[in-house]
């Protein structure tokens, strides 16, 4: 990629603080030319919407209310200017005469289409995502195993990439006394409750290990379960998340079952954080970093305790793999930078 391109980036840019992954594609975006830019946050909510989000979280093929008037701002878009590149992040609002506005106006336009969770599940779909895969030029996941269902469900090109981190944000900090107080803490986990989650972590409380845990608000309820389970507050949404990380001496990653994720952000941000990380073990954590070298890795409870108690008791090796985790993130291509840029010359160089 040589020349400056103008592109068109569409995705939800707001809410979630700087944690916000699309805002930070959508940031990494600029530094390939001219950005304008269609918000598809939906802000602010009614009763509509509301009604209509869950039944699309129940997994029902519904349509939901485009709140923000993306599809009015595309077409005005695609009429007074010429991308080289649309972007559209997981376009679950924008109408097919929106995409067919796109093909007969701005033909020259490479269409890619991204998104970081499992499209083929039906709680993440809607009629307008299904309608728009014919469209798109490529179609990006982080999902491998979803490739296939993507072409089926109608995709013409679908490109397969791996987790990312944002380079300057997600990087190692160097906390105060307070945030060492605040985010200290021997073994920590960020993110969402699951069932699967919550009984690992309640088989460490019972067997001698404190978690501190940091997410939705679902976790409070086990907190109560043992002294041992420590609930400091609800989702971190700007460099908080980070220090968060890098107060944990293990980071615990835990994968989505619901997604039948192999990896997860998670699986980039902490060892871009230069945190020591111990995950589930699956062929692609094992292919981004080496085991025992540049992370941990667990498939059972028991196991899970035994390398919390180990590298708890073996600090200099532990703080080995934290760093050897964080070079291989800065050397394997992980960030956003190379994997957009990655996507975007594949997409230009598409006959």
């Amino acid at each position: 990629m040589e020349r400056k391109l103008h592109i068109l980036s569409i995705g939800g840019f707001s809410g979630l603080g700087e944690s916000n992954t699309c805002l930070q594609r959508n940031r990494i975006l600029q530094t390939f030319g001219e950005v304008d830019q269609v918000d598809t946050t939906a802000v602010p909510f009614n009763l509509w919407y509301r009604s209509c989000n869950k039944l699309f979280q129940w997994g029902l093929p519904i349509s939901l209310p485009d709140l923000c008037g993306a599809n009015k701002q595309i077409k005005e878009k695609i009429h007074r200017n010429k991308y080289d590149i649309i972007w559209i992040d997981k376009g679950i609002i924008i109408n097919e005469d929106s995409f067919i506005a796109i093909k007969k106006y701005a033909p020259q336009a490479k269409l890619i289409g991204y998104s970081p969770d499992y499209m083929c599940a039906k709680h993440n779909q809607t009629k307008a995502f299904l309608a728009s895969l014919k469209f798109y030029d490529v179609y990006v996941t982080t999902k491998s195993y979803s490739v296939d269902e993507l072409k089926i469900l109608g995709c013409k090109d679908v490109y397969f990439v791996g987790n990312s981190y944002q380079e300057g944000f997600h990087r190692p900090y160097v906390l105060t006394a307070d945030e060492q107080k605040k985010y200290g803490c021997a073994v920590g986990f960020i993110g969402a409750w699951e069932k699967e989650r919550s009984d690992s972590i309640i088989y460490l409380a019972e067997n001698g290990i404190k978690v501190i845990i940091w997410g939705s608000k679902e976790w409070e309820d086990i907190c109560t379960c043992h002294e041992n389970i420590e609930f400091r507050g609800k989702e971190l949404l700007d460099e908080t998340y980070c220090k968060a990380i890098c107060g944990c001496k293990i980071s615990l990653c835990f994968l989505r079952k619901i997604n039948l994720d192999l990896q997860t952000t998670r699986s980039v941000e902490i060892p871009a954080c230069g945190s020591f990380m111990l995950a589930e073990r699956t062929k692609e954590h094992l292919a981004m970093f080496e085991e025992g070298k540049e992370a941990a890795y667990f498939s059972s409870d028991k196991e899970l305790l035994e390398k919390c108690r180990y590298y708890l008791t073996h600090e200099e090796e532990r703080k080995q793999i934290a760093a050897a985790g964080h070079e291989r993130c800065t050397n394997s291509g992980y960030s956003n930078y190379d994997r957009i840029r990655a996507i975007i010359d594949y997409a230009l160089n598409k006959k």
